[in-house]
């Protein structure tokens, strides 16, 4: 079961009096594709201790952002990736590390899109 996983940037709908020039760029900024690597390694670390991944649909669309993203980083911190294979483990340090880039910013997401 292919899962789209993709680093976002939302378009700025309100000015924010910036300086001239370019916006910055919107839409997917990194982009993973995995089979099966997210839900095994969900049943190794423990549904319970990663509930807002397991809330993602795997056959629809689904967001995270704001206090959704802190809490995944929360729980992806907590976590002991030693017992991971080696793409699983991959997998969840790339989250990791976007969820601590979509912190910095808010206009940044993380988009899963199941088939």
């Amino acid at each position: 079961m292919a899962l789209v996983i993709e680093l976002r940037r939302g378009v700025p709908t309100a000015r924010t009096g910036r300086k001239p020039g370019p916006r910055p760029a919107a839409g997917a900024l990194e982009r993973r594709i995995v089979d099966d690597e997210l839900w095994t390694a969900l049943e190794t670390l423990g549904r319970h201790r990663l509930p807002t991944l397991t809330d993602v649909d795997p056959y629809g669309d689904t967001t995270l952002r704001g206090q959704a993203v802190d809490r995944m980083v929360r729980e992806l911190e907590g976590s002991d990736f030693a017992r991971l294979s080696r793409a699983e483990r991959e997998l969840l340090s790339t989250l990791l590390a976007w969820g601590l880039r979509c912190r910095a910013d808010s206009a940044l997401r993380i988009a899963f899109s199941g088939d």
